[in-house]
Order: C-alpha cells, then sequence, then structure tokens
C-alpha cells in the first residue's frame, strides 16, 4: 500500500520510490538500529546515498541537497581519498512551543514568540563551547563542528561508506556494541547504543574518528526537527539548557563574515 503512494516523474525504469518494512524480533529492543549497518553495505552497489535516522526527525529534501552538495565541494577542495577523513554534519533542534496549550486556530498566536533550541549545544559562549571551528587546518576557512556531535542520523554516499569500511581502526561495516564502563558491562562510558550507531563510532576520536564537518554558509540548510519537541524542558542537565536559535545560529552565521 505505502508503494501505491509514491511516484516518480521520472520515466527512467531505475527512478521512484518503493518501501521495504524489515520485522525484527521484539528481544532486539535496543540493538534494533544495529541492522541498518548490514542493510547498507549489502545493497552498497544499488544506491549512491544512505540515510541513517531515528524515526522521530524529520529530514527534508533541502538537508539532502546541501549534503551532496556540501559533499561534492569537500571533494573539489581535498581530493576523494582525503574527503574520506569528513563527514558533512547535522544539527538537530525544536521548537520551544508553549508546554500548557494545544496550538489550534484559536491559539495560534502563542507561536508568535517560539524560536528553536538547540537543546544539545546550551553550553555558554556558543562559539568556543558549544561549536568551533574545526581543528585540521587542510580545509579551513569557513567549516566548525559541534562539540557534542550527537546527530540522531547521518548521511553517507557510496564512496564514503567504502571508505570507511577500510579505514584503520572504524570497520564502519561490523556493527559493534557501544563502548561500556570498564567492569560494567550494562553502563554505557559514550551513549547508548542508538547514539553509538548514529555518531560515536563514526566521529568518535578513539573509533573511526571522522571529522564532523559544518560548512558555516549553509548551517541552518543542515539542521533537522527533533519532532518530540520536548527533550529542551529538560532544564538542569548537562547539555540540556536553552540554547536558543538567536544566541546560537546568529553568532554561526556571524562567523561567515568574521572567520573564527
Amino acid at each position: 500500500m505505502l508503494n501505491t503512494r509514491f511516484h516518480c516523474a521520472n520515466e527512467s525504469p531505475k527512478a521512484g520510490f518503493t518501501i521495504s518494512i524489515h520485522l525484527k524480533s521484539p528481544d532486539t529492543r535496543l540493538h534494533l538500529v544495529d541492522f541498518h549497518r548490514e542493510l547498507f553495505y549489502e545493497r552498497l552497489e544499488d544506491y549512491s546515498l544512505f540515510i541513517y535516522t531515528e524515526d522521530d526527525i524529520r529530514v527534508s529534501p533541502r538537508t539532502v541537497a546541501t549534503y551532496l552538495f556540501e559533499t561534492k565541494r569537500v571533494i573539489e577542495k581535498l581530493g576523494p581519498e582525503k574527503a574520506s577523513d569528513y563527514n558533512v554534519g547535522i544539527v538537530r533542534y525544536e521548537y520551544n512551543y508553549p508546554s500548557n496549550i494545544i496550538i489550534d486556530d484559536g491559539t495560534r498566536h502563542a507561536t508568535q514568540n517560539v524560536t528553536r533550541v538547540y537543546w544539545e549545544h546550551s553550553w555558554q559562549p556558543p562559539i568556543g563551547k558549544s561549536v568551533d571551528i574545526i581543528p585540521q587546518k587542510d580545509i579551513l576557512p569557513g567549516y566548525i563542528h559541534m562539540s557534542n556531535h550527537h546527530q540522531g542520523m547521518y548521511l553517507a554516499t557510496q564512496d564514503l561508506l567504502r571508505a570507511w569500511k577500510d579505514r584503520s581502526g572504524c570497520e564502519f561495516n561490523m556493527v559493534k556494541n557501544r563502548p561500556h564502563a570498564k567492569g560494567k558491562p550494562h553502563q554505557p562510558s559514550e551513549g547508548t547504543q542508538r547514539v553509538w550507531m548514529s555518531s560515536q563510532q563514526l566521529y568518535g576520536s578513539h573509533h573511526c574518528n571522522v571529522q564532523q564537518l559544518l560548512p558555516m554558509e549553509s548551517f541552518g540548510a543542515l539542521t533537522v526537527l527533533h519532532l518530540p519537541n520536548k527533550n529542551y524542558r529538560r532544564v538542569g542537565r548537562k547539555g540540556r539548557g536553552h540554547a536558543t536559535a538567536y544566541c546560537f545560529e546568529s553568532q554561526v552565521a556571524a562567523q561567515t563574515t568574521n572567520p573564527l
């Protein structure tokens, strides 16, 4: 039924959309996130772009197009081999809608002062704490990275997946458990399994050590909405404060004309 609802005007026999649903045992639990990796590499020669995402993130065509455009720019600057040391990243945000109001035609005025909240990047000052220039000099200026590089998703081209498979210390094609605290296998030391599979394995300095890359001039196009709009209310915990679009995104944009 889902496949009948997708239509593509391109007449090429290779064009169009299909949806396949793979059912897994409930016993899989938190390791459900593992299965995409095997699927990616099984179908590596069939597609040019691969996207892994948690189910509560809105990924727009603009974000995908920007990722492809910026990835091409990195290759043009560094060459295909060196470019695999980097991956164009994603930043999640929420809207700080009033928690005690249901938004409808009678209450929509309550959204007038709503803004984006980057709840995972709330360290102050934003420039230098939550976000900073990348340490590598071969691709500067114009690029930054997040201190907390958890994205809840990632995009990768066919060439990047192939390179990360062979990358020393990475073995991105292999499913691995998230690191745990010494002597405490049930206590994660670098985030949960979903954090590990979406971000930490790829960007962690002790693992694949691929550099997250965010071009300042297209930063906004690489931000995605976390649909629950609830995590920003977790005030009082490290990384859970209110980092609004004004105090965060505007300072990032300012660096476009005044490089760090």
